[in-house]
């Protein structure tokens, strides 16, 4: 897999920048049977096992995720102590978490990216471990904090939700620049780590387990999880340093009427299929427990192969979406090479705008013929109505009749098969109604 890079124009151009091909990659999507997903001898994407220590805990897939659960007791793990095909020198570690339950614990969880992580339920040795990444949970369901167990320093942030960490880890023998999930350019000295939940920094520059060791295998195991927590992981993607890439310089999202447009553009391209274009509904702060998955909206195919820039533009029409919490949503793009291999982009946020009120405007041009627009506001998803009326009170024509997400909406009124004169239109909601004249001049 070739690399796929999120730069600033400068970093291009002055800072050689690390990139990352896919070695591992599991969103536990294709089957809720367990054993689908691990083998002695795994493929590309399997753990080796996945497992309990004893019968007070429970692992299983559901809701295309990897869920521990500790009921009376045991733990839970789930690891890959077989070399990747490519052992890197360099890695980009990532996840999905989600949180529920439980209480407060140091170390709840743990993640060991090492030459040999253990088999089964024992814990990886430090001599054999490159790097390790735990998780404290608080006393707050769903609540928890990164812990740099290796420095001992628990991090200064609480996290609630579905949170994407992103672990680097640098074993290359000299300093390398990468670009982070807040899109900006950072650097990691040999034999350290940086870790990120989020688009936050939560440490920099740490001190990593035993540097001697290679980054050729990991391990998912909980230690010190107390009874009722339950670990939700998703969307693994586990990444080594790679040749020439997509250079992706931007990615922005912006808000447009009923939508959102997204706008980025590559420097180079090699073996470019397209690109996936992936939507995420970001929880409310006062979400405490959850995990929204991301869903394809879209594609749009890429250049091939060219080594000038090239734009592209995506417009989620949210008009269209049902059922969905439009205030705030986060993006990603899925780069796909012609060989089926691909990459993650990073990730965009936008508080999507909606109107404050109902409005039913004036229709435009007015007089009209024979085609008017009309044009109304809704601040939330509504049941919405739309009729034209005579001056007999005769509906003449439908415009709209059904369920309209929160936004600007227009319809166009044809009136080619009327007669010349004045009707009514009104809008109709739960809990609103307007009517305004227009006039017919033929």
């Amino acid at each position: 897999m070739k690399r796929f890079i999120l730069l600033f124009l400068v970093v291009l151009f002055f800072l050689p920048a690390v990139s990352w091909g896919q070695i591992f990659s599991q969103n536990f999507n294709y089957s809720t049977t367990l054993a689908d997903y691990y083998n002695s001898s795994p493929s590309t994407n399997q753990f080796r096992i996945i497992d309990v220590s004893g019968a007070g805990a429970t692992i299983s897939v559901a809701t295309n995720s990897l869920v521990m659960t500790r009921n009376t007791g045991n733990n839970a793990y789930a690891e890959r102590n077989v070399d990747f095909s490519t052992v890197p020198s360099g890695m980009k570690f990532q996840f999905d978490l989600t949180v529920s339950g439980g209480g407060a614990a140091s170390s709840a969880i743990l993640v060991a990216v090492g030459t040999s992580v253990n088999n089964a339920s024992t814990v990886p040795t430090l001599t054999s471990t490159f790097a390790r990444l735990a998780i404290n949970t608080t006393s707050n369901s769903g609540e928890f904090k990164i812990n740099d167990i290796t420095n001992t320093t628990v991090g200064t942030n609480t996290y609630t939700g579905t949170n994407t960490i992103s672990w680097y880890l640098n074993n290359t023998g000299s300093t390398q620049t990468y670009n982070s999930p807040s899109n900006s350019s950072e650097t990691i000295a040999n034999g350290k780590a940086d870790i990120w939940v989020g688009t936050t920094k939560e440490f920099d520059d740490i001190l990593v387990q035993t540097n001697s060791q290679t980054l050729a295998r990991f391990k998912f195991y909980t230690v010190n999880w107390v009874n009722g927590t339950v670990f939700t992981i998703d969307n693994i993607a586990i990444n080594n340093e790679s040749a020439l890439p997509v250079q992706l310089t931007s990615f922005t999202a912006s808000n447009v009427n009923n939508g959102v447009q997204l706008n980025w553009q590559t420097a180079t391209e090699v073996n470019n299929y397209g690109f996936e274009v992936e939507r995420q509904p970001i929880p409310n702060p006062s979400q405490r427990e959850g995990n929204s998955s991301w869903t394809k909206i879209g594609f749009v195919n890429g250049h091939g192969n060219s080594n000038s820039p090239k734009s592209y533009s995506f417009t989620d029409n949210l008009a269209l979406t049902r059922d969905l919490n439009l205030n705030r949503l986060q993006y990603r793009l899925k780069q796909i090479d012609f060989d089926g291999k691909f990459e993650y982009s990073n990730i965009v946020a936008v508080n999507v705008e909606v109107p404050a009120a109902f409005v039913l405007h004036q229709n435009s041009p007015n007089p009209f013929n024979p085609t008017t627009e009309i044009k109304f506001s809704l601040p939330k998803n509504s049941n919405v109505e739309l009729s034209v009326y005579n001056l007999l009170g005769e509906i003449v024509q439908t415009l709209a009749n059904g369920m309209m997400n929160a936004g600007e909406h227009k319809v166009i009124f044809d009136a080619s098969n009327l007669s010349s004169g004045v009707y009514i239109y009104k809008l109709t909601t739960d809990n609103y109604f307007s009517t305004r004249k227009m006039v017919l001049l033929k």
